[in-house]
């Protein structure tokens, strides 16, 4: 029996022994443990944007007293129209949309914040001014850049011209802002 006894005894060991080789050591416990983190961050490219054409009303006169307006559509087709029975578009002069080339991140969303009203004055005597306003834009005020990371904006708006003392002859120029911001 003292060899059954002895034989039992020396399996257990082994267990033990093999068990025991296979388990990890017991590690203390931290009460202040500190794990390290990871952090990213994507540097993309810079939105620009150019104007590639000026918004132009072309050529016009009034034949009386009263005003009127020219409309040039936001469209990447040319057009143009006019409202009051004393203004007339005449050919010649250019007229179109202005023209926006947009570069940026490929598949980014962007924003056209429009301008509001804005003056022209007569090349000659400042004093003479029209106004430009009811600003659109095409294909619209947000959209998402295309693979290549380009887009082609076009801008229309309204021309408000007034009688022929006020707007004599004469080129009327001026500016406004139109911003390009990523979403």
């Amino acid at each position: 029996m003292t060899h059954i006894k002895c034989n039992k005894h020396i399996r257990i060991l082994m267990a033990v022994l093999f068990l025991g080789s296979s388990l990890q050591p017991l590690r203390a416990l931290d009460p202040d443990p500190e794990v390290t983190g990871k952090v990213f961050a994507e540097l993309i490219d810079v939105l620009s944007a150019s104007e590639s054409s000026a918004l132009n009303f072309g050529r016009f006169f009034i034949d009386g007293q009263g005003g009127g307006t020219i409309i040039i559509e936001a469209s990447s087709s040319m057009v143009r129209t006019s409202t009051g029975s004393s203004l007339h578009l005449a050919s010649g002069g250019d007229p179109g949309p202005a023209i926006y080339e947009v570069l940026g991140f490929p598949n980014y969303s962007v924003t056209i914040t429009l301008p509001g009203e804005s003056t022209l004055t007569h090349g000659t005597n400042p004093a003479h001014r029209m106004t430009v306003d009811s600003w659109e834009v095409y294909p619209s005020h947000t959209v998402r850049l295309g693979v290549s990371g380009k887009m082609t904006f076009y801008l229309g708006a309204v021309l408000r011209v007034q009688n022929l003392s006020q707007n004599p002859v004469g080129v009327y120029t001026g500016t406004y802002a139109v911003t390009f911001a990523y979403n």
